[in-house]
């Protein structure tokens, strides 16, 4: 346990890549929407919509990409376990992704109900669909998919670490043909509009929870990727 927590501490210590640079990324892209919206205002009731948020959740992907590949080796060259690093780097993602989730939170209460969207009808952090339901959803919907969003990314740098370049390429290739042929079958069989009726039957905090199974998933391929690759 004790090297579990010193791996936590560890991973932390990266304030830069986990506390900064996110946030850098998530402001810039606010930034720039909030000018664009100030020059270039709506029709009244329209509003200004961006994906703009979409950029912190596709960050931590690429950071979970980026911290297997980098913190695997220097940790096993320490001493620590596989194990520790594991559940180590687990405990601190989890822990930031929740604080990060919370700052959203704040944020999305801050257009949405304190400033009525930074008065230029502004939708970056309150979206409808997304923002939609209790207010526990909107930390609740960010931190299920910040969370499988890293663990995509966490098992994709385990992948690249057990089967090299070579392993991706396969991968890569793997996936084009089954997405290609799967959007096919769904296309022959007229699938879309059920698929479409799914979703628009389910909230965003539903959607959120479904995506749950797939991270553990995710979690269990990268565990015995973390046993089985050599350095």
């Amino acid at each position: 346990m004790n090297r579990t927590l010193a791996v936590t501490r560890l991973q932390l210590r990266k304030k830069l890549q986990l506390f900064i640079v996110p946030w850098l990324v998530l402001g810039s892209s606010f930034i720039i929407n909030l000018l664009i919206a100030f020059i270039s205002p709506q029709p009244d009731g329209e509003g200004f919509y961006t994906g703009g948020i979409a950029s912190i959740f596709i960050y931590m992907m690429i950071y979970g990409i980026i911290t297997y590949v980098q913190t695997f080796p220097f940790s096993l060259g320490l001493g620590i376990r596989r194990s520790d690093f594991y559940w180590g780097t687990a405990l601190s993602a989890t822990a930031v992704l929740f604080m990060s989730s919370l700052g959203l939170l704040l944020l999305s209460v801050i257009e949405g109900i304190w400033t009525n969207h930074w008065g230029v009808d502004l939708h970056f952090f309150d979206l409808p669909y997304w923002s939609d339901g209790p207010l526990l959803n909107r930390w609740w919907v960010p931190f299920a998919l910040l969370l499988n969003l890293f663990w995509l990314g966490f098992m994709i740098g385990g992948y690249f670490k057990r089967f090299g370049k070579t392993g991706m390429l396969a991968a890569t290739l793997v996936g084009i043909v089954v997405g290609t042929v799967g959007t096919y079958v769904i296309t022959y069989n007229n699938w879309w509009p059920s698929i479409g009726e799914w979703f628009a039957n389910r909230t965003m905090a539903e959607i959120a929870l479904w995506t749950l199974p797939v991270t553990f998933v995710f979690a269990a391929l990268t565990r015995l990727f973390v046993r089985r690759t050599t350095v």
